[in-house]
């Protein structure tokens, strides 16, 4: 007996689930148990949230059978198939403070009568619980396997020939299932149009599309891709799509929304990025520790932007009592949100919902998730010095020379070195600063830098004013191939590095099955998983999982290349068919049998972005400024505001001042008062994380692209760059081949220059750029 007091006290935490021993070989096989499933449920209820793997005290984890009967800290605790022997059932049976569970109501009699009889049957177990159960059966946390693609064999005659490429084979097997065929291939006027704003977001010019119309090479279309490909307006639209996805902007937003001036070079690295097809495992280790892990590239610095990207609260981290509760609480905000920054963009997991308690659907616990914050207990967003690699090249030759000088001993012939080293340094250019996370910086009164590691605990509810355990550095075990648990550090970089590493590890299949879904989402206006930034249980599963998997693994197979994985999507035929509405099947009506188009039988109609809107007006004006790269342009007049908040006019800007007519994803971006044009055509809120826009078609954007002062000044450029064409027909011929792509059809071009005869020409331009085939791409 009192053996089994000392085997109580030592597992006096572990709840209904301590009953395992070292399973022998000649253990008697668990036997058919037609009421396993309740036991499951009650485990699951009433154990599980202290014994799976996350939590497991007393070193026990119920999740399986096998670890169940391993047993806890203290051995066996378990005999299958004797409840008399085994400690489990004395210790739900027990009647004092060693009764189990240990929080919470006791088992009543029918539970308990349940457990006996379970025993009995040999403990048999018929799924995985807890977190790693939930794991094991969620979709997105499975292992990426590349699947293979439907046989060719297999497909009718009449469509053998169709597929370009694997994904056509998994589109059309989809479609053939629901008795759809999918849809004829788009002109080739459709297809330029398309796939250059596509790839860079900007229109196609009339000599384009004639060389493309015309090119007889079988080849054409690839070329047009590779084209596009290697266009430095690449970048420029998808870094703006990245921008959305992170909810970047350039004021820190709340009640003292101040300019950020340095946080534009974080937009440069991004279009650099994506130019030169930075590996994607790179890309993401960059932000989250490219000053640890690449400390010589000035742009892996420049990249800690991102974590930068989302909102500050001035008011709660710079002016008040650096000691007091609401400091603390600002912080442990800060943090959240560089945690949901990191989960929603890179991982499309809502890590933040497990704030104030586990996640109520997806097996992420609330230790797990102040456990990511402990990863950025260090940091804070502040302006940060960085060097262009040229500068910073010939600074560190100049401060190792400066170095060896000073150890040397004094002399007349070392003094005139040292002044020379003295005076190459101070002769380079000063470094320059990027808003970004920061571990050091310049203090601004009571904001400084942590200097190590700030204390980050497990908020019970939430609530700053109840703090639990320290939380320790780590990740998502739910991850399963990867272990989450980071080396014990208080060197902040280091535990940054840590994520870096586990977020880019090729088996993590939230990663990359997350960025594969994005590039297709901005393809074809949706995802294979239709909310990009959640792959739990409250997202929406994919439409085709095999699909998915195929361009995952073939991602990580060409070594992270975006853009490799972007020419395979928009060769396809899949991509490439019409949008046009379809008459009916042999099987019924397409748009009935899949009126959402989620199985893909033709190519969605979309509508073009408030950026890709305002360049294309300015590309068919004449007016585009294709200068890339430097601070951004306000396109607003901004004067003193009342408080810390600047007042902003936008009524005021000239739509031909300098600047003013480079491309959108160089407009300064203010937080809390959003240029109204571009809120009109959906540009989302720059607070907000924006992982798919808002589309509508209103009345204000009819208004808006007829009166806005930038569409009034643009047709006016409009119609004189369309004047020397000659009288009113050529001028509209032009005119049409600018905005649109084509040439006017008879009747078109007759009411189109009447209108223009006896308005003026500028005003027949501005009806052009408002009918919705400019503004949507079929």
């Amino acid at each position: 007996m009192a053996i089994l007091r000392r085997l109580l006290i030592a597992i006096v935490c572990l709840p209904l689930a301590l009953f395992a021993r070292a399973q022998s070989a000649d253990d008697p096989p668990a036997k058919v148990f037609a009421r396993t499933g309740e036991v499951m449920q009650l485990l699951e209820a009433r154990c599980i949230r202290c014994h799976d793997q996350a939590k497991s005290r007393g070193n026990f984890d119920l999740s399986t059978r096998d670890k169940l009967i391993r047993g806890s800290e203290s051995g066996a605790v378990i005999v299958p198939g004797e409840p008399a022997k085994s400690l489990l059932y004395k210790l739900v049976t027990a009647t004092d403070e060693s009764a189990m569970p240990k929080n919470g109501p006791k088992l009543t009699g029918p539970q308990i009568a349940l457990i006996e009889s379970w025993i009995k049957a040999g403990v048999p177990y018929d799924r995985t619980l807890g977190k790693a159960g939930q794991a094991a059966a969620w979709w997105s946390l499975q292992p990426i396997k590349k699947p293979i693609p439907p046989p060719l064999a297999a497909l009718p005659a009449d469509l053998a020939d169709w597929p370009r490429n694997p994904i056509d084979r998994f589109v059309l097997e989809r479609l053939l299932a629901k008795g759809l065929q999918p849809s004829p291939p788009a002109d080739r006027r459709t297809l330029i149009r398309r796939v250059t704003f596509d790839l860079i977001g900007l229109p196609p010019t009339p000599e384009e599309i004639d060389a493309f119309v015309h090119d007889p090479a079988t080849d054409a279309y690839e070329r047009l891709v590779d084209r596009l490909l290697a266009s430095p307006h690449f970048g420029e639209r998808w870094a703006r799509h990245w921008m959305d996805v992170i909810h970047f902007a350039e004021t820190h937003g709340h009640d003292q929304d101040v300019p950020r001036d340095h946080a534009w070079p974080y937009r440069d690295y991004l279009i650099q990025s994506f130019n030169e097809d930075k590996p994607y495992g790179r890309f993401c280790e960059e932000q989250i520790a490219g000053d640890v892990l690449f400390p010589n590239v000035s742009r892996a610095t420049v990249a800690l932007g991102f974590l930068a990207a989302g909102p500050w609260d001035e008011s709660s981290l710079k002016d008040i009592r650096e000691d007091s509760i609401d400091r603390k609480a600002g912080q442990y905000l800060d943090r959240d949100d560089m945690v949901g920054t990191v989960g929603l963009a890179m991982l499309s997991t809502t890590v933040q919902c497990a704030r104030c308690h586990d996640h109520k659907f997806d097996p992420v616990s609330q230790k797990e998730y102040y456990g990511l914050q402990a990863v950025f207990a260090g940091v804070d967003r502040a302006n940060r010095p960085y060097d262009e690699p040229a500068v910073r090249a010939k600074r560190q030759t100049v401060v190792v020379r400066k170095q060896i000088l000073q150890a040397l001993p004094p002399g007349p012939a070392v003094a005139p070195l040292r002044v020379k080293a003295e005076a190459d340094l101070a002769a380079l250019p000063p470094p320059k600063l990027v808003y970004s996370a920061a571990s050091d910086f310049v203090a601004d009164g009571s904001f400084r830098p942590a200097k190590g590691c700030r204390p980050v605990h497990v908020l019970k509810r939430g609530n700053v004013e109840r703090p639990g355990e320290l939380a320790v550095p780590g990740a998502l075990p739910c991850v399963t191939d990867l272990d989450a648990r980071f080396a014990a550090t208080d060197d902040e970089g280091q535990r940054r590095v840590a994520l870096a590493k586990w977020i880019s590890d090729p088996k993590n299949p939230l990663t990359w099955r997350s960025i594969a879904n994005r590039l297709w989402h901005y393809h074809f206006g949706r995802g294979i998983v239709a909310t990009p930034s959640d792959f739990g249980r409250m997202g929406a599963t994919p439409s085709h999982p095999e699909l998915l998997d195929w361009l995952t693994a073939t991602l990580l197979e060409d070594g992270g290349s975006l853009k490799s994985l972007h020419r395979m999507i928009v060769t396809s035929a899949t991509y490439m068919q019409s949008s046009k509405p379809r008459a009916e099947t042999p099987a019924g009506d397409a748009a009935k049998l899949d009126a959402d188009n989620v199985l893909l039988w033709r190519q969605n109609v979309t509508r073009l972005d408030a950026e890709s809107v305002r360049d294309a007006v300015l590309a068919v004006t004449g007016q585009l400024d294709r200068t890339m790269g430097g601070p951004s342009v306000k396109h607003f007049k901004q004067s003193p505001g009342i408080h810390r908040t600047p007042k902003v006019d936008y009524q005021a800007f000239d739509p031909d001042s300098p600047g003013a007519h480079r491309r959108g994803v160089y407009r300064f971006i203010f937080r809390t008062v959003p240029d109204p044009f571009m809120d009109v055509l959906d540009c989302p809120d720059a607070s907000q994380f924006t992982a798919v826009r808002p589309v509508s078609v209103t009345a204000l954007q009819a208004l808006a692209l007829l009166n806005d002062p930038f569409m009034v000044r643009m047709i006016e450029h409009f119609a004189k760059r369309i004047a020397p064409a000659g009288d009113e027909r050529a001028q509209v011929q032009l005119a049409y081949r600018l905005a649109l792509g084509r040439e006017p059809r008879p009747h078109e071009e007759t009411a189109l220059a009447e209108y223009g005869k006896r308005h003026g020409m500028a005003n027949a331009c501005r009806v052009l750029l408002n009918c919705n085939e400019f503004v949507f791409v079929p």
